[in-house]
């Protein structure tokens, strides 16, 4: 039977009601509080019984303080005097508890206690949120930034979608802990000064878990998208780096506390070390996480490469849905097959495909198309409307009178098998592109060929990609 355990506890900082009945059920259990940190709560087995707990905030006291000041082991003895026993301290947070049956309140001054909670949120709780909501905020506006000006980059990959979903829930956190603590604040201080009661505090605990687990459920999401890939690992590597970096930075000012250096010592070397772990180490152990992981999870081997003018060049042999062979009679053999996938979410997926001559017989024809399969019908438009602009970049301005000026023309979508179809013009000239719009995907295809394409082989390409 273990006789410890720690808790990871969710609890807002100036909710003093309901750590004290969090506290008190656990009594009750038989688990008693010694210790909390940033590594959690510490509690050990006791005989359960019914324990009084009070939660008290000394506004003067820091986390980087090397002991108690002389004015809070003042009022520690104080405490003790009247019954009440120290638990565990955190920076302003002081919890006692009281095994009597009906003990007096530490506590007796609604007004003071009121200014004394106000004074330790402003110190350390809300500063922390006002911080986070103000980078929330422009984290939350990049990514819609991006989703506006490039939606299909942002919707294609889970990994700027798991970004965004997560600073959007910090941001919403930050927010709701303002609010909430700001309007507990406004009560409290009213009724404290109008006829000297207290009013109980409420927190945000079940909103914090919602949060906790949707981040949680959302980075489950994203490991389960890469699959066994290499990013599998390097979201792990991230992780456990920023968990690693944390936890030194934690130790390292404990350590100093533990060696009685001054809390302006420790605080200022916290910061130094914090900021150059973060831009520094941080980055280094990365680059080197990741080159592991790629010495031991390679990308796809070539079946073969070959040498010109120096350079050397790797073919391929992929299985692509659309080929020259398919389209043309050839008897040329040295091609290589490749297709990948740019990116895929459970929004957008993008594949590119392309088959080339090898650079010593570029006489041959060559084929290059991308497919923008789209999983969710109300998104079609946005990303239609994104890879048009992407496709010739008018974006609606005059033509100007230069050789290079790019647009998309409407052409017939009848021989394409499709719902819509555009062919790219270049400095007045029509080019052998098109961008194809069919009922769930989208197809940019580039023949580089010098003659006209047939019936035929529009609807080839309409049976082999569109569909």
């Amino acid at each position: 039977m273990k006789n410890t355990k720690r808790c990871f506890v969710l609890f807002s900082f100036y909710d003093r009601t309901g750590i004290e009945a969090y506290l008190e059920k656990q009594a009750e259990n038989g688990w008693m509080l010694d210790k909390t940190s940033a590594f959690g709560w510490h509690f050990h087995r006791t005989e359960p019984k019914k324990i009084h707990f009070s939660v008290v905030y000394f506004a003067k006291a820091s986390a980087f303080d090397p002991e108690p000041s002389e004015a809070q082991l003042a009022f520690h003895d104080f405490c003790e005097h009247t019954g009440w026993k120290l638990a565990a301290s955190n920076a302003q947070m002081q919890i006692f508890y009281n095994e009597a049956p009906n003990p007096t309140p530490i506590e007796t001054d609604a007004t003071l206690e009121v200014s004394a909670i106000h004074a330790s949120a402003k110190k350390s709780h809300l500063t922390s949120y006002y911080l986070l909501a103000g980078v929330g905020i422009l984290q939350a506006a990049l990514f819609f930034w991006r989703l506006i000006s490039d939606p299909i980059g942002v919707l294609a990959s889970n990994a700027n979608l798991f970004s965004g979903m997560c600073w959007i829930l910090m941001l919403a956190l930050s927010v709701v802990e303002i609010v909430g603590y700001h309007a507990w604040y406004k009560r409290a201080k009213s009724a404290a000064e109008l006829n000297g009661s207290f009013v109980e505090t409420k927190g945000h605990r079940n909103f914090q878990i919602v949060i906790l687990c949707m981040m949680l459920l959302a980075f489950a999401f994203l490991l389960i998208s890469y699959g066994g890939s290499k990013m599998t690992l390097i979201a792990f590597a991230s992780i456990a780096v920023i968990i690693g970096v944390t936890a030194i930075i934690v130790c390292t000012s404990e350590l100093m506390k533990k060696k009685k250096l001054s809390a302006k010592i420790n605080r200022n070397i916290t910061i130094i070390l914090t900021l150059v772990i973060s831009f520094g180490l941080t980055g280094i152990l990365l680059i080197s996480v990741i080159s592991r992981i790629t010495s031991f999870l390679p990308e796809k081997v070539p079946v073969d490469t070959y040498e010109y003018n120096g350079w050397t060049f790797e073919v391929y042999h992929d299985e692509l849905p659309l080929t020259i062979e398919d389209l043309i009679e050839t008897d040329y053999d040295g091609y290589s097959y490749e297709i990948r996938t740019l990116d895929k979410s459970v929004f957008i997926e993008q594949k590119e495909a392309t088959q080339r001559p090898r650079k010593d017989a570029l006489v041959n024809p060559e084929l290059d198309y991308s497919i923008t399969t789209v999983k969710m019908p109300f998104m079609y438009e946005l990303c239609k409307k994104a890879l048009l602009g992407d496709f010739a970049h008018n974006y609606g301005h005059p033509e100007p009178e230069d050789d290079m000026w790019e647009e998309h023309i409407k052409i017939d979508a009848t021989p394409w098998g499709a719902n819509e179809a555009y062919q790219l013009k270049l400095g007045g000239e029509m080019q052998m592109r098109f961008l194809l719009c069919y009922d769930n995907c989208i197809v940019e295809i580039d023949f580089d060929w010098d003659w006209q394409l047939t019936s035929e082989q529009m609807n080839i390409v309409a049976e082999k990609l569109g569909k």
